[in-house]
């Protein structure tokens, strides 16, 4: 008796979580304290490393959102593609050596130390943080949003149930195995998000009629998306190069996060070798895949559902079952390393720093794992009702972080006149200018989508927090010695 297409999308993804959740448990015997649940200082390779960035930073919106936007914007979205294949250029070179060599003096555990410790003042970390808390709940939402997406479409489960089931396999392993089964299951999800991809592009483009059929059909259907310019002003197609490849170094923190694992420079430049090559790939096939998509599912009402859609109509199940573990594997990758940092940031941060709670780390590790299930089951609720596509609040949030963070981390690290009085009006000014620049879209346009001038807020918000890091830093006193030995000196002691 043959199996129905539905139940053997299940038997696939059933031996796909399945192995996810023996990593969690292997990990999980593994961890001895807080440190290695958070960071896993030294325990992890350049490929493991480089993957885990890039498979965070990608998310199920460049496969789910991403590809679905690009089939309607065309090459008019390119920009933002090549700037992402570019991102870890950016966020390597710049901040890369700098913060691992910082994280090996101060013995940091997360992103928001970083900021306290260059900042010198309690409250710097907890701003970082607490931005950091708002942006990471709504992107987690739209991860799982994706996934009961895909659950929904290709195996016929309804969407709460696909919720559920997926959510809580992907926040259960990342509570039982820390950062090692995240970065590990991280580097297992890249490798089969190129699979899946490679399989997935020349097929789309042959069922289009070949590369060129295809493109002349798609030049028909959408004159002005064939094009680099098209229809789009040339400030899109400048800021969507800015937004999504420069700012990635503030708008994700989580991916950051990997800068303070490596232990030498030899590990981050190889690790960033494996982080360049996998996203390069990986939106060169998006690309194709969604100008076929434009040829083959013109009429498809919800462009979120692009890729599990040319799935379903194109591929048997035991080869579509790669390609939704791709899909599955982009929104875990970027879940499990959020909840991850959020997870940290409220003990170390928060508990610790804010609160005055027990620095002992075999507490702060059942802390941490209570505290990751908690943040992971609310978005889960928040899920279940989501307010806009995927892409969107994806973007709003990643603006939100990029604003904040950008231009502080930069200064902080390459500018020694830095203050803290500067950074803490970088990061709340910059925020702040962020969303007031959506409300005023919304307010002159009623959606946000559309912003004043067609400025992005993601532009913004980033040049009111640089021009406050700059002016403020002025206005006050310069940091003391130690803050500047700490970070640009060159000696870097060893953790002990």
């Amino acid at each position: 008796m043959s199996l129905s297409i539905s139940t053997q999308y299940t038997i696939i993804l059933a031996l796909y979580f399945t192995c996810l959740m023996g990593l969690g448990l292997w990990f999980n015997r593994r961890v001895q304290s807080k440190r290695d649940y958070f960071i896993a200082r030294g325990k992890l390779g350049p490929a493991t490393i480089g993957f885990s960035y890039s498979a965070t930073q990608m998310s199920g919106s460049s496969y789910m959102g991403a590809v679905g936007t690009e089939k309607l914007l065309g090459y008019n979205f390119s920009p933002a593609g090549v700037s992402s294949a570019a991102a870890p250029w950016f966020a390597y070179i710049l901040l890369g050596s700098r913060l691992r060599k910082v994280a090996s003096k101060i013995h940091c555990v997360t992103i928001a130390d970083i900021f306290e410790a260059r900042f010198y003042s309690t409250a710097a970390g907890l701003t970082a943080t607490v931005i950091m808390l708002v942006a990471f709940i709504p992107m987690i939402a739209a991860q799982l949003q994706a996934a009961g997406n895909v659950f929904e479409v290709l195996l016929g489960m309804p969407y709460l149930n696909g919720l559920l089931v997926f959510g809580g396999i992907v926040i259960l392993y990342t509570v039982l195995g820390g950062m090692q089964a995240v970065a590990w299951t991280d580097l297992i999800q890249g490798i089969i998000m190129i699979i899946g991809f490679a399989i997935l592009a020349p097929v789309a483009v042959s069922a289009a009629g070949g590369f060129a059929e295809m493109h002349r059909q798609y030049g028909a259907l959408n004159p002005g998306a064939i094009s680099f310019l098209g229809k789009m002003p040339a400030l899109w197609v400048v800021s969507s190069f800015l937004v999504w490849g420069f700012f990635q170094i503030g708008g994700s923190p989580a991916s950051v996060t990997r800068f303070l694992i490596a232990e030498d420079d030899k590990t981050l430049k190889r690790a960033m070798a494996y982080s360049v090559l996998f996203q390069s790939f990986i939106y060169v096939c998006a690309t194709l895949i969604a100008i076929a998509a434009g040829v083959l599912l013109p009429n498809l009402e919800r462009a979120d559902l692009t890729v599990p859609t040319l799935v379903s109509n194109l591929l048997p199940p035991i080869v579509g079952g790669v390609i939704v573990a791709a899909v599955l594997g982009a929104t875990m990758s970027t879940i499990d390393s959020i909840l991850l940092l959020a997870g940290s940031l409220v003990v170390e941060n928060i508990y610790v720093k804010a609160l005055g709670g027990s620095d002992d780390e075999r507490q702060g590790l059942r802390i941490g794992r209570v505290t990751t299930l908690v943040i992971g089951a609310f978005a889960l609720l928040v899920a279940t009702d989501p307010p806009a596509a995927i892409f969107w609040i994806v973007t709003m949030a990643f603006s939100l972080m990029a604003s904040a963070f950008t231009f502080p981390f930069l200064l902080g690290l390459w500018w020694p006149r830095a203050t803290k009085e500067g950074g803490i009006a970088g990061m709340v000014g910059g925020a702040l200018a962020c969303v007031g620049w959506y409300i005023a879209g919304y307010a002159l346009y009623g959606t946000f989508n559309d912003w004043i001038g067609g400025l992005w807020p993601a532009l913004v918000g980033p040049a009111v927090s640089l021009l406050l890091v700059v002016t403020v830093s002025k206005m006050t006193t310069a940091p003391p010695a130690d803050v500047s030995a700490i970070f640009f000196s060159d000696d870097e002691p060893s953790i002990s």
